[in-house]
């Protein structure tokens, strides 16, 4: 989840920032979505609930009956202002480019809403490489001098957990917007030893493209919903004949693997994520399925080897090109990237393969506090203004993803496409210690055994084997420095 498109595992962009205007993207052959409106424009803080003064007040009661007059003592509570405390000081934020401009179309505006509430805290937004961003965040605590809130991925978590870099933002955050999002991301996709330690401002999974076309071809029905796993190697089989791939993969997709594990009815980590679970009939059964892709023939070959950084390099698209059946692992961003290179291709948003569960992985990223923070009272009323319903909608509008509140999605403007991709797949997004825990060292320790397996230099049962014994050192080195 590093690099330019470490936004989101494989580059979630909902929508985008539009390159020269700041508007989201738009679906060709769609109507235009309205452009993102500003939050409302700063409204001054209420004072603080008063000291109240207890006087009586004399009221007279005129009754209905002959002169006759009732006095009714009553008492009023009188008002008596009292002046409020103001937070003052700098706010430090790290973010990274989630647009082409993030600080003219997503900071400006926002930044400037915030200072008319809170005249007294300067937020310092800074925008930085992507490049490095773990490296350069541990240093910076470690030297004493981190900044008070940064964007941190879930993927964060056992590396800063396990230095003691984020603090607890269980008690920062409102309730309200806790009970807003969903419970098994607060539950389990954001906390380290029980911990709340990234508050999530976005939520994103995936799932696979569909040529209707293509389909219709091969004497499916065009509103199929989803493929099985078998169905996926018919499907396989059908294409090849006509000389068309079924679908795509990448031996160094983890999360694809991972997802692939999880339908499989397994974990590649236990609860605790101490033990690694490659050697497990799951990850077999997944490891089986992908090798069978790869040597049938139904998936294109270039993505059995070569490193990750080779695979992100633009090579032929064959989805694009009408040649592949069903796209690779896809996201909001693919369903605008599509429209934006095939607009002629005609295609439907499909639910996650089905095996023995139906799953997609889903991940958050958002802010995370850090201790050692100058201004930890002023970075708990800025993230709590961030995740206000409108300025969640707003962000997440501009920057590509799909707000981690419930509140926030009427002000969420996506694309009809792109919304509908969240439609379609948020139910199956879910979450556990495999997308939290040992993401990169499992993305580069497993794909060389992987890429053995699939091109049928080992038995999958050996590759995983190997992949087990070399990852489960790197977990163990991991914890046994853990305090």
């Amino acid at each position: 989840m590093s690099g330019p498109g470490a936004f989101s595992r494989r580059r979630f962009l909902a929508l985008g920032a539009a390159a020269s205007a700041g508007t989201v993207l738009t679906m060709a052959c769609q109507p235009a979505p309205p452009t993102p409106v500003p939050p409302a424009p700063p409204t001054p803080v209420p004072p603080a609930p008063p000291t109240p003064q207890v006087v009586e007040k004399i009221v007279t009661q005129v009754v209905e009956k002959a002169v006759e007059v009732t006095k009714v003592v009553e008492k009023q509570v009188v008002i008596t202002p009292t002046p409020q405390p103001q937070v003052k000081g700098v706010l430090d934020a790290w973010n990274f480019p989630l647009g082409d401009d993030d600080q003219a179309y997503i900071w400006k505006p926002l930044m400037m809403k915030f200072r008319g509430r809170y005249p007294g805290i300067e937020p310092k937004i800074e925008v930085l490489p992507w490049a490095g961003r773990r490296e350069k965040m541990l240093a910076a605590y470690a030297a004493g001098n981190p900044p008070d809130v940064a964007y941190v991925n879930s993927d964060t978590l056992s590396l800063f957990g396990a230095n003691g870099v984020l603090q607890d933002a269980g008690p920062i955050l409102t309730p309200e917007a806790w009970n807003d999002m969903p419970a098994e991301i607060v539950k389990s996709g954001i906390t380290w030893k029980g911990k709340r330690i990234l508050v999530p401002s976005m939520l994103y999974g995936d799932s696979h493209l569909a040529n209707v076309e293509l389909l219709k071809q091969l004497g499916y029905a065009p509103e199929k919903a989803t493929f099985t796993w078998q169905e996926v190697l018919d499907l396989g089989a059908k294409a090849k004949a006509k000389e068309y791939f079924a679908t795509s993969r990448s031996t160094t997709d983890w999360e694809g693997f991972v997802q692939t594990v999880w339908q499989a009815g397994g974990t590649v980590y236990n609860e605790d994520a101490t033990k690694v679970l490659l050697d497990q009939p799951p990850a077999e059964e997944a490891m089986t399925f992908v090798a069978d892709l790869f040597q049938k023939g139904y998936v294109p070959k270039e993505g059995a080897v070569g490193s990750e950084q080779e695979g992100s390099i633009a090579t032929v698209n064959y989805f694009y090109t009408n040649k592949q059946v069903l796209s690779g692992l896809a996201d909001g961003g693919t369903v605008v990237d599509t429209v934006k290179q095939a607009p002629n291709l005609k295609f439907s948003i499909l639910e996650p393969f089905k095996n023995k569960q139906q799953v997609s992985l889903s991940n958050s990223a958002g802010w995370g506090f850090f201790n050692k923070s100058k201004n930890a009272e002023a970075t708990a009323i800025w993230v709590n203004f961030m995740m206000e319903p409108e300025n969640l909608g707003f962000y997440c509008s501009v920057a590509g993803s799909n707000p981690s509140r419930n509140a926030a999605q009427p002000f969420w403007i996506a694309d009809a496409n792109a919304r509908k991709f969240a439609t379609v797949t948020r139910p199956f997004w879910r979450t556990n210690q495999d997308a939290n825990y040992f993401w990169q060292e499992g993305k580069t320790t497993t794909a060389p055994h992987f890429q053995a397996a699939v091109l049928g230099k080992k038995p999958v049962k050996q590759a995983l084997a190997d992949a087990t014994k070399e990852l489960q050192k790197i977990v163990d080195d991991f914890w046994s420095k853990v305090k």
